[in-house]
């Protein structure tokens, strides 16, 4: 009677350290996916940093360019009104000159480059420029490579401690086999061992869970 008692406890272990070792084994799985999505998050999320940076570079080259081409003709507009107060012959044709150098040199403030970049001294300020619109860029999308990464570290070191956990729980199931299929009394050290590799096992994994 003892020993169909013993039987039917390990019999009963063993289907115990099955079930709980297919939880541990899906969540491994899921652990490594979701790793390798978080690993993915991260390369999308640095292409956009990378194509962010690019068009932050080619808005800023292109109204950088455009002030070049303010600054010239709104001193070229100078000039002319410097050589108006001569009072030369040909004033008329200068006045118009000047006209037309002032409004392409208006256009190109109103249309062209955001005038808030102007410093006091008549020069631009690209590095600012540059800097807020890779702000507003990475507002509008997902740049945080490092975050994604990150995760996917975590995440991989919790599927790293879960396939550690059933190799204990493996070990726990061969330790209850032996004790199924043993006459000796050495059986019962095999049933503690497997108990005690069970718990620590089951321990572990609900901490991992947990904490990760």
């Amino acid at each position: 009677m003892q020993t169909d008692k013993f039987k039917t406890f390990t019999a009963t272990m063993i289907a115990i350290v099955t079930v709980i070792s297919a939880l541990t084994a899906w969540r491994t799985a899921v652990a490594s996916q979701d790793a390798g999505d978080a690993d993915f998050r991260g390369l999308v999320a640095t292409v956009n940093a990378q194509e962010a940076r690019v068009l932050s570079t080619i808005k800023t080259t292109e109204h950088y360019q455009a002030f070049l081409n303010y600054t010239r003709y709104n001193e070229l507009g100078y000039r002319i009104f410097d050589a108006l107060q001569a009072q030369p012959s040909d004033a008329a044709e200068l006045e118009q000159q000047k006209s037309d150098s002032w409004g392409i040199a208006y256009g190109l403030q109103s249309l062209f480059f955001p005038s808030r970049y102007l410093r006091p001294g008549g020069t631009y300020d690209s590095q600012r420029e540059r800097d807020e619109l890779f702000a507003d860029e990475q507002r509008a999308r997902d740049t945080r490579a490092d975050v994604h990464f990150e995760e996917g570290g975590r995440l991989r070191g919790k599927a790293n401690l879960l396939v550690g956990m059933l190799i204990l729980l493996g070990l726990a199931f061969w330790f209850f086999t032996l004790a199924q299929i043993t006459d000796h009394k050495v059986k019962i050290l095999f049933a503690v061992l497997g108990c005690a590799l069970l718990a620590i096992g089951s321990f572990a994994v609900m901490t991992i869970e947990l904490v990760m």
